[in-house]
């Protein structure tokens, strides 16, 4: 089998589980008595110990050399996180495991990245292109789940999360093996820290993924509020993932002309757009309109991103710098910005977004001092 073919069921199957918990985990977890404030508090936590977990298995996988092995047990880790939510338990028990496969699931989409971006260097395979099946599974499941949803009930979602976690396991022992040297210690961690375009990019490609904070968590309950079906609500966030997929598939000359800096200033711009509009409207048809920019403020931000990480380090230290970047970049900003989100969601409601325009735009004016640097540093 090719290791295109293979990165990208590794890719579909993390992505079968996101695309289930992203969208109705919180609509499984209000069924159950979580509040708004209690809502994002929790997902704010698991966050918070995701973003502490996933450099370190960064680390480890690339003090292993095989990266399969760490992505075997990350992807074991976080079924069971998932099985650990069937039973009918106590919120304190089933906020452990919430944070539990969160924990564990952390590593698993920069270890890929890594994975892609070693496959796409030693081997021309187009990095996109990988990254699109994990985008299309996302789609897909994403619209079954909101299927099932609707049939069955919210109680669905962590069966169906474990299903995808499950099939990553096993698909993790078919990624290819790159032939890396082992990278072992914490050398290569200070090395990129110490990179002053890496920290700078760490707050840029924060703010604009933490932008998505929000969203990510009160859409559906949101727009379910505004009277709109889970299968419209389904059916609206796999636009936006379409959209993704279209750039990542077949948008190869656009991210090459626009390179990494020019992909993140149109994710950045394509945010503050997005969330003013999207603070305006509750209108599913209207909404259908603006859920393409996903392909700018998601899409776009990560393909600047990764570009910038995989230029900066050796490929051996590619899973730490690319979890680092995870982690210390989107993850803590997600982590900070998702209880502000409950926060304002509770007051204020969709004017909310409004904030996340604004945390877009103090992106953009950090922007042009990651291209100031990002010549003059090169990790060891």
């Amino acid at each position: 089998m090719r290791a295109e073919l293979r990165v990208g069921l590794f890719y579909a199957a993390i992505f079968a589980a996101l695309g289930v918990t992203l969208p109705f985990l919180p609509v499984f977890l209000q069924s159950r008595g979580f509040t708004a404030e209690t809502l994002g508090f929790v997902m704010g936590a698991a966050h918070l110990a995701r973003l502490i977990a996933t450099p370190l298995g960064g680390v480890a996988a690339d003090a292993l050399g095989d990266r399969r092995r760490a992505a075997g047990a990350f992807s074991l880790a976080g079924a069971i996180g998932y099985a650990a939510m069937l039973p009918e338990a106590g919120l304190a028990l089933l906020t452990v495991a919430v944070i539990a496969a969160s924990i564990a699931f952390g590593p698993l989409f920069p270890l890929a990245d890594a994975v892609a971006l070693g496959v796409s260097a030693r081997w021309g395979a187009d990095f996109g292109r990988m990254r699109a099946a994990g985008s299309v599974s996302f789609l897909v499941t994403t619209l079954a789940g909101g299927l099932v949803f609707e049939r069955v009930g919210a109680e669905a979602v962590p069966w169906l999360a474990l299903g995808g976690a499950a099939a990553a396991s096993a698909f993790a022992l078919a990624l290819p093996d790159l032939g890396l040297p082992q990278a072992r210690g914490f050398g290569g961690v200070w090395a990129v820290l110490r990179l002053r375009s890496f920290g700078l990019l760490l707050v840029v490609s924060g703010l604009i993924q933490g932008s998505h904070a929000l969203y990510y968590v009160f859409s559906a309950i949101d727009w379910a509020a505004a009277g709109m079906s889970a299968t419209v609500i389904a059916l609206l966030w796999i636009e936006a993932v379409a959209a993704e997929i279209l750039l990542l598939t077949f948008g190869r000359r656009i991210v090459a002309r626009l390179g990494p800096v020019g992909l993140l200033a149109a994710g950045g711009a394509g945010a503050v757009v997005r969330w003013a509009l999207t603070a305006a409207i509750a209108d599913a048809r209207a909404l259908a309109l603006v859920q393409p920019l996903h392909a700018a403020t998601f899409a776009m931000t990560m393909l600047g991103a990764a570009g910038l990480v995989a230029r900066s380090v050796p490929p051996e230290r590619g899973a730490t710098a690319q979890t680092l970047h995870a982690s210390l970049g989107p993850g803590l900003a997600t982590a900070l910005l998702t209880p502000v989100a409950g926060a304002l969601y509770a007051r204020f409601g969709r004017l909310s977004y409004l904030a996340m325009g604004f945390v877009s735009a103090l992106a953009l004016a950090v922007l042009p001092a990651v291209a100031a640097f990002r010549r003059k540093d090169t990790a060891p």
